[in-house]
């Protein structure tokens, strides 16, 4: 099977994991803190709390080296697999087509690190947010807690939880992307390693079908398409630069086909094709063998499955909530919400006949409940 940017997945997945259980980490020992000493006044908790703050920031910076630490290895490992395992794809393919040919050698290990360069300084750029986001997170839930007890509107658990409560709703929040949009810790990593782990594949693809000789390939119907691809489907692009119709030797028997050229490659990933997460796939397109297929587009499958993962991340919100509630009304509260969703989770798939994806549903293992 050819490769495609959606190969990442299995890469990323790992890296998240990773991530996953440091943020809960993180946000578990935010919660114990809070939770300290709820017999005091509200003055001397401040004040007892606050002077934690640095010993609290010190301790989620050390944390997050020594995780960020394993992630970059991680990455690096991922970026050469991923690499290599589309350099394999693609001799099994030219294979599979009967297409004689030499594979050679490629040079994966220069383009692994090459790939690796841009997620591993992202991974680093976040490594040191980490501990200043939490720590303003503390600062705020500490000043709520203290100020709506003198008040007298809440109790300080309660205002404490409704801060971290915004915190949790999306993890640590407050990393920002090329494009300006803010992501939460562990999707920030895992959208970095799903998407360079993704265009290594197609890397090694591509470099394994030139170095044979191979210019054109074709794109692959996906099920479930965005808007973004679903112009390129079935359509044949090559990847050196000829557009338009091309007259090709047949591999067959060297009779002259016209091959109708949409575009390069190139130009399709500068209109999004192949982002992170797509499921499209190029594969050889070899003159007098390859049957071009009139491609079946489903754009409300697509929607189905941007609703499934919106779901997914309300479960693992909930999660979140539930194992970081500073009082039993929030965890009952919060069990309650996850099983509702759950159950939107479960009604979602069954009418749209989606697969559920479980392990998407996971918060870090790292969480426990907290005692009361």
């Amino acid at each position: 099977m050819p490769a495609s940017p959606a190969d990442g997945d299995q890469y990323a997945h790992q890296v998240a994991r990773l991530v996953d259980d440091l943020e809960a980490a993180l946000l578990r020992l935010l919660a114990r803190t809070l939770a300290k000493d709820t017999k005091t006044d509200a003055r001397t908790w401040a004040i007892e709390r606050l002077a934690e703050l640095q010993w609290l920031k010190a301790k989620a910076q050390r944390a997050t080296a020594e995780t960020m630490a394993t992630v970059e290895q991680e990455i690096r490992e991922a970026i050469l697999a991923a690499y290599n395992h589309g350099t394999a794809t693609a001799v099994h393919d030219l294979d599979r087509a009967g297409y004689d040919f030499t594979p050679g050698r490629m040079p994966a290990a220069e383009t692994a690190v090459n790939l690796a360069h841009e997620p591993t300084v992202m991974v680093r750029r976040a490594a040191a947010m980490v501990p200043q986001i939490l720590g303003a997170a503390y600062q705020q839930a500490v000043a709520a807690g203290a100020v709506d007890v003198l008040s007298g509107s809440s109790t300080r658990l309660a205002a404490s939880q409704r801060v971290l409560d915004r915190l949790l709703a999306d993890g640590i929040r407050g990393f920002t992307d090329a494009r300006g949009r803010r992501w939460a810790l562990d999707s920030y990593v895992e959208m970095a390693v799903r998407s360079t782990t993704g265009q290594a594949a197609v890397a090694g693809h591509v470099a394994q079908l030139q170095a044979v000789g191979v210019d054109l390939v074709v794109v692959s119907d996906a099920p479930r398409e965005c808007p973004l691809c679903r112009r390129w489907e079935g359509k044949v692009l090559s990847l050196s630069g000829r557009v338009d119709v091309v007259t090709v030797p047949s591999v067959t028997d060297g009779r002259p086909v016209v091959a109708p050229v949409a575009g390069t490659l190139a130009e399709a990933k500068a209109a999004g094709f192949q982002h992170p997460n797509c499921r499209h796939r190029v594969t050889a397109y070899l003159p007098g063998a390859s049957v071009l297929q009139v491609p079946e587009h489903d754009a409300e499958g697509y929607a189905a499955g941007q609703r499934q993962r919106a779901l997914e991340r309300k479960v693992r919100e909930w999660k979140r909530r539930e194992a970081l509630a500073l009082t039993p009304e929030a965890t009952a509260g919060a069990r309650r919400k996850v099983r509702a969703w759950q159950g939107e989770i479960r009604r979602h798939v069954n009418a749209h006949d989606l697969k559920r994806l479980r392990y998407r549903e996971q918060a870090g293992t790292a969480l426990a409940p907290l005692a009361h």
